[in-house]
């Protein structure tokens, strides 16, 4: 299994996209989430890029992945996204 952490230490909402599937997750600040692969682990599972929208988790080599949270809670897609009921 691999996995890689993130975690938001900015004062605002942080989106999280995983690649190549184009999933978001909307961390609060101080929220940490993980992404996890069935994969065993290799030398570079993945890449991750932080830019102006947020952070880009790419998976490079396994057929799907989880993101869940400090409590090891699998979270969806859309997760606390800006404008959506619930969020």
């Amino acid at each position: 299994m691999s996995k890689t952490s993130v975690s938001n230490e900015t004062e605002g909402m942080l989106c999280l996209w995983v690649e190549p599937w184009g999933t978001d997750y909307w961390m609060r600040p101080g929220e940490q989430f993980t992404v996890v692969t069935e994969l065993e682990l290799e030398e570079s599972p993945f890449n991750v890029t932080v830019h102006a929208q947020g952070i880009t988790v790419w998976v490079n080599s396994a057929n799907s992945s989880e993101v869940v949270d400090k409590d090891g809670v699998v979270v969806l897609c859309g997760h606390q996204r800006p404008g959506d009921p619930g969020s």
